[in-house]
């Protein structure tokens, strides 16, 4: 399926039951090594239909697979969209310090891709992290730069940062300047209409800190009504922060509602277990103001209960990386093999001798390289077919493992193969290559194939004082077997 026969499958997907649509994409992210656009746009899609029933984990569990090997995709916006994503989610998840990585990586790729649409939005979800660490310095940092940009992004962007911006300077008790970015927003970015869940929570703490009763009864009113339909962070934020309203002026009817209320969603979402921490906190906070010690017992044992819940969610989070993580090297391990003979490729030998470069003990080891050439390729490819060319070059490659188990083998070209020697002498590699030329000699003899095996090598070591780097061997190497192939060939004659 190509992207323009996706966008129109999608719009005819979207009409259809949420069964029915999590079905399509899962089917189509069933292929595993498709990367392309239109995978980056089922991830989305799909993770989307999971993070708007409240099921994170599996959005996350979804958006993984892409971000961790997004280097491999083509870019496209949606794949930023991927990171906000899996960011939201993992905010949602109390994973702060991980949906900020999220969050910056996006801005990394954006700033990459020259998308400057995207930077405030970015700004802004970086500081919503510093927000919940209680890190509000570091919050006002980012949205002042979300701030300087805001000029490239929608308007209403304007709306969330100054809300934001409000909510920070709140927390350091700058409250004239929270309550500027407060009406700002409102103003000037419509934010009463943008986000007015935000603006209900930010106002009814802005007005309780400035002594307004008025204007804080007339949100604080509002925001119970608003508890259903919020995500977990959002509503652990509400909640928090009402009771300590409530803890402050003796608020018993206040701090009461929100426990029910947080009973009640954890009733609905028992898997929410970061919130059920937070409201056994609550409840030990107002047990041990009420000295109801029947209460300050069974919160403890609640908090130890979601503590323990938590431990085992982050070992099944361990297990479930270092599998990922497996799966990744043996997609880039399966492309740094040759298919025919099963050696290394040529971008593994780079890779390889960059390692051994880095390493100061392996490079003061003597270290060297043969490089082999197979003769008569291309005539038996041109008389007998290419499958006989393929059957001599396994056939050498099966007798070059049986001398070289040791060491690195690499198909560098369609007929050239380099062996990599570490704390191997010239000498000792040069004899290795002729042994291998001894077994070629009597392989020919004693099989009936249609053709002969037959190549040329020439073996170097590492001389610092010779070659500026590993990789200037190859070229000694490929003219020392160009030499000696000139010298088979008038042997010949």
């Amino acid at each position: 399926m190509n992207y323009n026969d996706f966008l129109t499958r999608q719009q005819q997907i979207k009409k259809l039951s949420i069964a029915e649509q999590k079905n399509f994409y899962e089917q189509l992210l069933k292929k595993k090594y498709d990367k392309t656009e239109v995978r980056i746009l089922a991830s989305f899609y799909y993770g989307q239909l999971f993070y708007q029933e409240g099921n994170f984990r599996k959005t996350i569990e979804i958006i993984e697979p892409i971000i961790v090997d997004y280097q491999s995709y083509p870019y496209t916006p949606k794949l930023l969209s991927c990171f906000n994503l899996i960011g939201v989610a993992t905010h949602c998840e109390t994973e702060y310090n991980v949906s900020r990585f999220f969050y910056e990586t996006a801005l990394k790729i954006a700033m990459e891709n020259d998308e400057k649409y995207y930077y405030a939005f970015e700004y802004n979800n970086i500081a919503l992290t510093y927000i919940e660490e209680q890190n509000y310095e570091e919050a006002l940092k980012s949205l002042a730069l979300a701030e300087d940009v805001l000029k490239d992004c929608d308007e209403e962007m304007g709306a969330y940062i100054y809300i934001n911006k409000s909510i920070s300077l709140q927390k350091l008790n700058r409250l004239t300047e929270a309550l500027k970015a407060f009406e700002l927003g409102v103003s000037q970015y419509h934010a009463d209409t943008i986000v007015p869940d935000d603006v209900t929570r930010c106002a009814a703490t802005l007005y309780y800190k400035l002594e307004q009763p008025e204007k804080y009864e007339t949100y604080k009113k509002q925001i119970p009504s608003k508890m259903d339909e919020m995500y977990a962070a959002e509503f652990m934020d509400a909640c928090r922060e009402l009771f300590e309203c409530g803890r402050d002026s003796c608020d018993d009817n206040l701090m009461n509602h929100i426990l029910r209320s947080m009973n009640q969603y954890m009733e609905k979402y028992p898997d929410e277990i970061k919130v059920g921490l937070e409201f056994a906190e609550l409840i030990y906070v107002y047990a041990v103001g009420k000295m109801d010690k029947d209460a300050i017992l069974e919160a403890l044992e609640a908090k130890n209960y979601y503590k323990d819940r938590i431990i085992e969610y982050s070992k099944e989070n361990h297990i479930k990386s270092l599998q990922q993580y497996i799966e990744i090297n043996s997609q880039i391990s399966e492309l740094e093999r040759d298919a025919l003979t099963g050696f290394k490729t040529r971008k593994a030998y780079y890779k390889d001798i960059a390692i051994i470069e880095c390493d100061e003990e392996m490079c003061n080891q003597p270290v060297g390289i043969a490089f082999a050439d197979v003769n008569g390729l291309k005539k038996i490819n041109d008389n007998l077919g290419h499958e006989a060319g393929d059957e001599l070059l396994a056939a050498i490659a099966k007798k070059i493992i049986t001398i070289f188990q040791e060491a690195g083998c690499y198909r560098f070209g369609g007929d050239e193969f380099i062996i990599l020697f570490a704390n191997t002498s010239r000498h000792d590699a040069a004899t290795a290559m002729e042994t291998l030329s001894h077994n070629v000699a009597r392989f020919n003899q004693q099989a009936a194939n249609p053709w002969q095996l037959a190549f040329s090598w020439g073996c170097v070591e590492y001389d610092p004082a010779s070659h500026p780097s590993l990789n200037a061997l190859v070229a000694t190497a490929d003219r020392l077997m160009y030499q000696a192939k000139q010298k088979q060939g008038r042997e010949r004659r």
